[in-house]
């Protein structure tokens, strides 16, 4: 498949004229799984955005790592656009969830283009309100909710994003989204086992519903 047949397909909005742009100076990338695509500290030299596969978006606090949102195809992150239009590091992470390809575009023409082009500028404002939302949403969870409901609205996430009711994950790696501890999330997770919403087996997280 051609850059340009990649371009059309996961941004289906943008014209012929702004996808010759992004061609000649952006840059199309692969990702193996669990690899920064940027890191908290860093400088933003890229607006990414994902054209194949899912990116995790996270935050780092005092050695605890927390969950912000999930990125998908044809998406870029809230936090991205905000280093737009200042030079400071950034204080998020992204890593990709399995593999992935992402379109990387210079800041200077991400700039550039959101005055040139309006679907670019929507694209922006649709992915700030969505990520917004998003972080609406983990707030609420945090304040309102127990740890039991955000782990089971967290695997229910998961599935939709991979598009599978199987998931590959360890309770290690759900208690460093989730800010807590592998300890807990594994009594939790023996809890749902119980209550016949998932099934464990051999590092395996299957859930019994089409509910997500």
């Amino acid at each position: 498949m051609t850059n340009t047949t990649i371009l059309q397909k996961c941004l289906p909005d943008f014209g012929k004229e702004l996808i010759a742009e992004i061609e000649k100076f952006g840059i199309i990338k692969p990702f193996p799984d669990n690899e920064f695509i940027v890191k908290q500290g860093q400088l933003i030299r890229y607006l990414p955005i994902v054209l194949e596969g899912n990116v995790k978006a996270y935050s780092e606090e005092d050695g605890v790592q927390f969950l912000l949102y999930f990125i998908q195809q044809g998406a870029s992150c809230i936090f991205s656009f905000v280093h737009l239009f200042n030079q400071n590091p950034i204080d998020f992470s992204a890593i990709s969830e399995g593999k992935s390809t992402i379109l990387l575009i210079p800041i200077d023409k991400a700039k550039e283009w959101l005055i040139r082009y309006p679907s670019f500028n929507t694209l922006i404002i649709n992915e700030f309100q969505k990520h917004y939302n998003d972080l609406l949403h983990t707030t609420k969870q945090i304040i309102c909710y127990k740890l039991e409901d955000r782990l089971w609205d967290y695997l229910k996430t998961k599935a939709k994003i991979s598009g599978t009711n199987e998931l590959a994950i360890s309770h290690q790696s759900i208690a460093d989204d989730l800010g807590t501890t592998r300890e807990v999330i594994s009594r939790l997770m023996k809890k749902i086992e119980l209550d016949e919403k998932v099934i464990q087996n051999n590092r395996k997280i299957k859930l019994l519903t089409s509910d997500f």
